[in-house]
């Protein structure tokens, strides 16, 4: 794949003057405004059917005035302004994510909660804000889970059910959930042999059945892919099927932590040396909740994967029919 060159950002704001209100066109359900003050501060203007119950504000986002007020015509007004230009990427970017929420809300009491969450979910994201981004093994994390995605699920199961099986970024206990199945998704350094890190005793166990751990080997190199790339071929894919469906992925990758808007350094690229499935039944080794004491409230541990080769299973398998 070719080096994605970094274009110029499109703002909604661009050409607009100060003190202006322009609808966001893709929103028909709700009004929805793109706006800016008199000082020509960038805002979204979100305008609820009824009155807010409360005006205490909750959100506080470092950079955005954050304003709740119902209007003299008995509507809620709720007006989020950018302080610092700067920020204006990282600012259009939570913009979108609040229109993608939107969009998927046709009642205006659901809507507004929805936001409220979003909100808050910003909220949290941009206090672990650091100059040093997303660390790598997160990035391998979310690579190979999109990996997983996009070249076993989508072709077998199609691309709706794919995004909705992915429950990782909804802090799940394993990251796909499927119609007859549940798979862990684990990478880790080819260089270091097969060896995968469990976070708790809940990660391994599901009273659904069956589970199955996929993992695949990575090699970082300038000739592989990074999460970006990953991340625009599922995009382009997407774009052409749905925007519902393309409003859900982008939801789900913000959720874990995917903002290249706030990132200072490029995603690393990596190349796939090895994957593996294996089923999660007697005989593998794993600690589960019921084995341990409840003096004990977290744990992790790490499994080599070389000797669980009578585990070993396929990808078939998970759609296998009963």
């Amino acid at each position: 794949m070719k080096v994605i060159m970094m274009t110029e950002l499109k703002l909604p704001w661009d050409g607009m003057s100060e003190s202006s209100k322009r609808r966001v066109e893709i929103i028909t359900n709700h009004n929805i405004y793109w706006v800016t003050d008199i000082n020509g501060r960038f805002g979204i203007f979100i305008e609820s059917k009824s009155e807010f119950d409360s005006l205490k504000a909750t959100i506080s986002i470092k950079g955005i005035d954050v304003i709740k007020r119902n209007s003299s015509t008995h509507l809620g007004e709720l007006i989020l302004l950018l302080n610092e230009m700067e920020d204006s990427r990282i600012f259009s970017k939570l913009c979108e994510d609040l229109v993608s929420t939107i969009n998927l809300h046709e009642d205006n009491k659901s809507m507004i909660s929805a936001i409220e969450v979003r909100l808050m979910r910003w909220q949290e994201l941009l206090k672990k804000r650091n100059s040093k981004g997303m660390s790598i093994p997160v990035q391998m994390g979310l690579f190979t889970e999109l990996i997983f995605l996009m070249n076993v699920l989508c072709p077998r199961i199609g691309e709706e059910q794919a995004i909705n099986a992915w429950v990782g970024p909804d802090y799940d206990k394993q990251d796909f959930l499927l119609d007859k199945a549940v798979v862990e998704i684990k990478s880790y350094r080819t260089s270091k042999g097969p060896q995968v890190s469990i976070s708790s005793a809940h990660q391994l166990y599901c009273e659904k059945q069956p589970l199955y751990l996929a993992a695949y080997g990575l090699t970082r190199s300038n000739n592989g892919e990074s999460v970006a790339d990953i991340v625009e071929v599922i995009t382009k894919h997407l774009s052409s099927k749905s925007k519902l469906l393309l409003d859900m992925f982008n939801l789900k990758l913000i959720d874990f932590g995917y903002i290249p808007e706030i990132e200072t350094e490029p995603y690393v690229k990596f190349l796939i040396d090895t994957v593996n499935i294996f089923q999660i039944a007697d005989g593998f080794p794993r600690l589960i909740p019921q084995m341990i004491p409840l003096e004990i409230i977290s744990l992790k541990y790490i499994i080599d994967l070389s000797m669980c080769s009578r585990s070993l299973s396929t990808f078939s398998s998970l759609f296998a029919e009963e």
